[in-house]
């Protein structure tokens, strides 16, 4: 197999021992993958693919390796550290040093094999400034989908981070001025979170607020995401019709745990995404562990978190896992480097997903069609196609059978060129 009309142009012939495609598909050995001009020009056994007469040509062989899709991380925090340190002082630092921090991680993202990423909240332009600079060529990233500020309540989840809007004129404003400044998609916090102001387990928007945010955003054509602590969170989103639910957290207003079948039965009706972010709990908990073991003792307050933390680990498996049987639709989207969740181990968020229940095939497609999919570039990344966009991970080994194959990354395409990473 040929292209046509490409004479004279660079072309790189990609081969290893094995092909993923994203689509969820069984691995195919002995491809080629053709690329020319940022794009997949052509996929096909080893045999049929060469360039047009007279170009210039690369060929790399990978040996005993897997090509797949760049992945896809549905749920980034670009601006914090992942290194523990609370959002409430992240929030309050100066804007151009969030902005060095979240280019600095964005470049840990790609390097680990992340070429889309969607940036889930950051305070004042940070996230508009950083998708602007890597598209500019700036710095390097992945291809960053962007909220701008998350829209919450005076006082709510993220209020740092500068769109503070109550009532219903006040949230129609706040969706129009993030359209304005060029946001790919609304971020609503419906409950409160992990800021210190704000109450995780009660619902922060009002039903008629929330119909507003989700109905003036899709009338600007974009999808919205909420974040959902708590079930009463869970209800209003869906009732409001919100395309994806993040945490998805099924306890109630005094923090018991309750896997209610309506709620369930009305998620899996509404083919809402869901993005359970289960390793950011993990990370938490090792974070805490790892400070004791340094000192050599916990304090009765560390410890209560480990427990706590723990116990929602497990009741966030439970309602997970009883979601997939229900045919909920998962995507995997890390929270990194919110918390104590460094960047560049977005693998963990997948294979915690096998964990709840997926198969290694299954969690491989939440990171890379379906995740693409959830944020509207399906059309252009997590899976692998002749015309699209040449973003390719090679890893040794096979993913399908073992998901820290992941791990060993040998290289990284974006828009078909090769990106240079530290060795």
């Amino acid at each position: 197999m040929t292209t046509e009309n490409s004479a004279g142009t660079d072309h790189t012939i990609i081969t290893a021992a094995r092909m993923f495609d994203g689509t969820g598909s069984a691995p195919v050995e002995g491809q080629a993958v053709l690329l020319s001009d940022g794009k997949i020009a052509a996929i096909g056994p080893v045999a049929e693919i060469s360039a047009p007469d007279n170009s210039n040509v690369t060929v790399r062989d990978y040996g005993d390796a897997t090509l797949l899709p760049g992945l896809v991380d549905g749920h980034t925090h670009m601006m914090a550290p992942g290194d523990g340190t609370h959002g409430d002082i992240t929030g309050a630092e100066d804007d151009d040093v969030l902005l060095m921090r979240a280019l600095s991680n964005a470049r840990t993202f790609l390097h680990a094999g992340v070429t889309t990423a969607r940036e889930n909240g950051a305070k004042n332009r940070v996230g508009f400034s950083l998708k602007e600079g890597i598209q500019r060529g700036l710095s390097e990233g992945p291809e960053m989908v962007v909220s701008g500020r998350p829209i919450t309540i005076t006082g709510g989840h993220f209020w740092y981070c500068g769109s503070e809007a109550d009532g219903v004129d006040a949230v129609r404003t706040e969706v129009r001025k993030l359209v304005k400044e060029g946001a790919d998609f609304i971020k609503i916090m419906a409950t409160g979170g992990s800021t210190w102001s704000s109450d995780p387990l009660r619902p922060s928007y009002t039903l008629e607020e929330m119909t507003v945010i989700v109905d003036e955003a899709h009338r600007f054509g974009r999808l919205t995401a909420a974040h959902c602590a708590s079930m009463q969170g869970i209800k209003n989103a869906l009732d409001a019709e919100v395309d994806m639910i993040i945490h998805c957290v099924f306890e109630d207003e005094t923090g018991m745990y309750e896997f209610r079948e309506d709620l369930a039965d009305q998620l899996a009706a509404a083919g809402a995404w869901v993005n359970p972010t289960l390793h950011v709990v993990q990370a938490g908990i090792d974070h805490t562990e790892n400070i004791g073991q340094e000192r050599g003792w916990l304090t009765k307050e560390e410890q209560a978190s480990i427990d706590a933390s723990k116990h929602a680990l497990e009741t966030r498996n439970d309602s997970v896992s009883r979601l997939i049987k229900m045919g909920v639709r998962m995507i995997a989207g890390s929270d990194s480097p919110w918390g104590a969740y460094p960047p560049g181990e977005f693998v963990k968020e997948m294979i915690a997903l096998t964990k709840a229940g997926l198969s290694n095939t299954e969690a491989l497609v939440t990171g890379t069609s379906h995740a693409a999919e959830s944020i509207a570039v399906g059309d252009t990344a997590g899976t692998l196609a002749a015309g699209r966009p040449a973003d390719l991970l090679v890893v040794g080994g096979d993913p399908t059978a073992d998901l820290n194959a992941l791990w060993d990354v040998r290289d990284v395409y974006k828009a078909g060129r090769r990106v240079e990473r530290p060795v």
